[in-house]
């Protein structure tokens, strides 16, 4: 069932580190000592809601929703890559980071604690979590882009 075990446990490992270090900013955030630049300040925020303040107060449906996603995405992670899809595997780690972190804040407070706030524009505050979430789509992208092509 597992096609490359390497694959895995790099897959596992990093989504785990990921995952500690958002918590880690989590756990930092809670205590702040309050920050501000022209770039972002620090800004402890409860959201009870998904992105741009959709679906708020439906946290264990955005928690499910996550967790649904999650075991799709170890499915196709144990089933389909392998260690030579490195951008895959840290994309899907990342990915797996911001969604179990955010699914568990979900379940375990009701909200999601959102921190990072940018000051040179008009959007809604975040959290690492969020970023990893972001940053795994891009990469995604990225990997479609320049890089399937080489497969077909």
């Amino acid at each position: 069932m597992i096609k490359d075990k390497k694959a895995a446990v790099f897959y596992f490992l990093m989504s785990l580190i990921l995952l500690d270090f958002g918590n880690q900013l989590r756990i930092i955030s809670y205590h702040f000592i309050p920050y501000n630049n022209p770039v972002f300040s620090i800004e402890y925020v409860r959201n009870t809601g998904s992105a741009f303040g959709l679906f708020q107060n439906q946290a264990l449906i955005l928690a499910i929703f996550g967790i649904i996603v999650l075991i799709f995405l170890i499915y196709y992670v144990i089933t389909s890559l392998t260690f030579k899809d490195k951008l895959l595997l840290l994309s899907s780690a990342l990915f797996s980071a911001g969604a179990l972190g955010n699914a568990v804040e979900r379940l375990k407070f009701g909200f999601v604690a959102d921190y990072i706030k940018l000051n040179f524009i008009d959007f809604p505050v975040f959290n690492a979590f969020d970023v990893m979430i972001c940053l795994s789509c891009f990469l995604y992208v990225i990997f479609i882009i320049f890089f399937q092509k080489d497969k077909k």
